[in-house]
Parts: structure tokens; sequence; C-alpha cells
């Protein structure tokens, strides 16, 4: 038998370096928007833009049924967590699907799988948390809801055996979009003020399980503003930081704030961020100014009329301090940014301080972003 000490240094020999690769393979995400944004729509877009056309490398479990106006892509209808509700041949249960992909995955060509969406998983979920605690607790009373699961354990429960699922696929080597509908609640901090929250449309385990462990959870906002012809315009976007008034955020650090919902910006941008080789809008004009400075001769300094010049360094600093705050803010937890949010409303008159070009108020929300970094 060898010395432990050799065992280990033996052990550490074979370790390499873990280099991230741009694929959708192996990472676990999430999407929420209101109902006709067209997250269905996107995700099965980004996937024949990502394959280059190649659909068979994507399944969509559907626990609802708009997929059914989509060319190409393959689907499972799923009407059970562990089974389907009927057995007709072509209704699966999410478990069932599950342990299929895992046990012939080197016979299958699915690699990114879809589930759309986790707001009607919940339901299936909620349905089979009762079932098996009335098998395992066998309480004299038979719990006909999830409440009814003593110490509020039910809610645990149904996190915990959808997030199992999602575990097993990610270690497989799969790689997991979660879909869900997006929720607007009123959310009273320590502090009596109140305001908006978007969050996914599900129990609040569900909805902190996600969170916590996916690699990506994106918002898709629909933007409605008065187009040129006087008539309102709509712009959908997807945003990956949080103002502390709407979930979404990521583990990439150079991910955009906001994109567009273009799948190619989003693969793009993705790319970049997973390779670390995205360089930001600072850095690339310093780099400008350096080669710049290099070969153009000294120019003559023209003096700005002093108002020009002061709204231009206002208008700087409020995006300083707005940057700053966004840098400070993404890496919050949930109750800190709602309170942040909070805290917005009250100085800003607003909870997305994004949209307050008010130097003072700004400065005096970033110092209560300070205090609670």
């Amino acid at each position: 038998m060898r010395e432990k000490g050799k065992i280990l240094m033996s052990f550490l020999k074979t370790l390499k370096a873990n280099k991230p690769v741009a694929s959708l393979e192996g990472y676990f995400m999430a999407m929420l928007a209101p109902s006709k944004f067209g997250k269905t729509t996107w995700s099965v877009d980004t996937v024949r833009e990502h394959y280059n056309g190649d659909m068979d490398k994507a399944l969509l479990l559907a626990t609802e049924i708009g997929y059914k106006t989509m060319d190409g892509v393959f689907a499972i209808p799923v009407t059970g967590f562990d089974f389907a509700e009927e057995e007709d041949g072509e209704q699966k249960g999410f478990i069932e699907v599950v342990d299929e992909l895992i046990d012939n995955k080197d016979e299958i060509p699915f690699r990114f799988i879809i589930i759309d969406t986790i707001t009607a998983l919940e339901r299936y979920a909620v349905a089979y948390a009762i079932r098996k605690a009335n098998r395992d607790d066998q309480p004299q009373k038979r719990y006909t809801d999830i409440s009814d699961i003593p110490w509020g354990k039910g809610y645990t429960l149904v996190a915990e055996h959808i997030y199992q699922q999602i575990d097993r696929l990610k270690k497989a080597g799969f790689g997991v979009l979660v879909i869900g509908h997006s929720k607007t609640k009123k959310i009273k901090n320590r502090d009596g003020y109140e305001y908006d929250y978007t969050g996914l449309n599900v129990l609040g385990k569900t909805s902190d399980i996600i969170e916590r462990e996916a690699d990506m959870i994106m918002y898709g906002d629909i933007m409605v503003k008065e187009g040129k012809d006087g008539k309102p315009e709509t712009t959908r976007v997807l945003r990956f930081r949080s103002d502390g008034n709407i979930l979404c955020g990521t583990r990439f650090r150079n991910f955009p704030a906001e994109i567009s919902n273009d799948p190619k910006e989003f693969l793009a941008e993705f790319k970049k961020a997973v390779e670390g080789s995205s360089i930001s809008k600072v850095e690339k004009v310093k780099e400008v100014a350096k080669e710049v400075a290099k070969e153009e001769p000294i120019q003559e300094v023209v003096e700005k009329d002093p108002e020009v010049q002061h709204a231009e360094e206002v208008e700087v600093t409020v995006d300083s301090v707005k940057a700053e705050i966004a840098s400070l803010v993404a890496d919050m937890e949930v109750a800190t940014k709602r309170e942040c949010a909070g805290k917005f409303k009250e100085v800003l008159g607003q909870a997305d301080y994004r949209k307050s070009n008010d130097l003072d108020a700004l400065q005096e929300a970033l110092e209560f972003v300070k205090s609670l970094a």
C-alpha cells in the first residue's frame, strides 16, 4: 500500500486547469418574461443559431403547448412529474424523460434541454410532493395541500424535487434552460417602503434554488415608448443585471447588463463572456487614445463654453455614479437588492435608478448602497 502523501501527490499530478467553453451544453440557465414576450420562440431560435440549424441537438420538454406552431422543434409533452397523467404513448413524466436522457445519452443527439415552463412543471411537482409525503410520512390525516406538510417542509420538498432532476441533467453533461412566466408583486422593506418586484411565477423556495444554482438568469422585458410618428413603439430586450426590482443575474462578470433579444447578439456576448475575451468600452477607448497619442500631433486646445463644459461633466458624473451603483448591486443578495430598491424609490422617486439624472440624489443612493455592500 502506498503512503498517503504519495497517493495525494499522484492525484494532484493528474489535475488540469478548467477552461470554460462557449457552448450551451453544461450550463444551467433560466429565463423569465411576461406572457407574449416570445420566450419559447427565442429559445428555439437561439438553439437554431447556436447549432447552425441542427435542431436535433435540443429537446423541448413542453408542459405547455406553445411549441405547436414552431417548425423543426423536437418536443415531448410533459404532463406529470414522475409519470404522465395519461398513458397515450406521447405524454411523459418529467423524471421518466430525465431517466431516458441520461441512460441513453451516447445514443441520442440531444445535448441542450429546454423546460417550458418551470411554472407549469412546479404544479406537477407539488402534486408529486404531496403523494410522496403521504407515502413516506403516513400521516393520520392525509395531506391534500402542500401547506399541510408540517413546518413548511412541503415547499422545500417541491424545490428540491425539481432541482434534483435538473442537477442530474447537468452532471450528465446536458445544458439546461428553464423558461418561466414573470410575476410582479408588492414588496415592503424594513423601513416600510413599498415597491414592485418582478420574479418567477413560482413558489418562493423554487425561485430561491433556481436563483442560487443557475449560471445565468435573464429577464425578458417589453419596452414601450413613443415612436417618431407618435404611435407606441415596442422593443424587446434581455436584462442580465438586476437593479433590485427584477430577478436576473449571471456568473459571467463581463456580460452586458442589457442587450436586444436577437439570438445572434446573445450568443456573441455569451461567447465573449465565457472565454473572457471581452474588453470594456472604457478599456477600448483608452487603447484607442494611446494609439492616437502615438501617431497624432498635439492639437491646440479649444476652450469650451463654461456652461457646456459643466453640463458634460455632470453627465459623465451621473453615468459614473450609475455604473458604480450597478457594479455594487450586481453581487448583492436578493433581499439586499430589494432594500436598495426601496431606498431608490425614496430618494429618486422610482426604484429604477437608471432612469434618474439627479446627481445629488444618485450620490445619496450610492452612499446607501455602499453601506450595504
